[in-house]
C-alpha cells in the first residue's frame, strides 16, 4: 500500500498535529498548568524579537494545552477515562 504525498498546504499542517499531540502528552506527565504558562511566556519572548510566525505556532500550542488539558471536560475525561 502507497501512501499518497502530502500537499504543500498538508506538510505544515501534519507538524502542526505533531506538535500539539506532543504538547498533549507532555501535560500528561507534567503540570498542564504550568506548561500553559511556559509556552505564553515562550511566545510573548519571541513575538518581542520579531518572530511572529513562530510565537503564532506557540500560542496554539498554549490554546491546545488549555483546550485539552485545562478545560472542566477535559480534566473529566482524563480523570474518568485515563487510557483510551
Amino acid at each position: 500500500m502507497t501512501i499518497p504525498a502530502l500537499t504543500d498546504t498538508q506538510i505544515p499542517e501534519a507538524y502542526a498535529d505533531a506538535l500539539k499531540a506532543l504538547v498533549t502528552a507532555l501535560g500528561w506527565q507534567i503540570d498542564p498548568v504550568r506548561l500553559h504558562a511556559d509556552l505564553q511566556a515562550i511566545a510573548n519572548v519571541t513575538r518581542r524579537s520579531g518572530h511572529g510566525a513562530s510565537a503564532g505556532l506557540i500560542d496554539e500550542l498554549a490554546h491546545t494545552v488549555e483546550a485539552r488539558l485545562l478545560t472542566t471536560k477535559a480534566s473529566i475525561e482524563r480523570t474518568a477515562i485515563p487510557f483510551r
